[in-house]
């Protein structure tokens, strides 16, 4: 179990925004969120080694993918 170091009523605010999810749940996107930061710095450092370089290309590729997606459906969304 993580203990958490924070003002009551910054717990209280932080409860109120999470709702009905699971602490769970919004520990893992900031994880997420934070690994991504982190990876982000890394690379802008020169600091990946050949491994993490290929898996950040491959995760560019994947951001890329869903980016054209995205601008396809604006631009059918601009035609109509």
């Amino acid at each position: 179990m993580a203990r958490v170091a924070v003002a009551d009523d910054v717990w209280a605010d932080f409860r109120a925004a999470a709702g009905h999810r699971p602490l769970s749940e919004i520990l893992g996107e900031l994880v997420e969120r934070e690994v991504k930061a982190y990876r982000s710095r890394r690379l802008q450092e020169g600091s990946l080694d050949g491994r993490e370089l290929v898996e950040a290309l491959a995760r560019a590729r994947v951001q890329q993918e869903e980016l054209a997606a995205i601008v396809e459906r604006l631009e059918a969304l601009r035609r109509t």
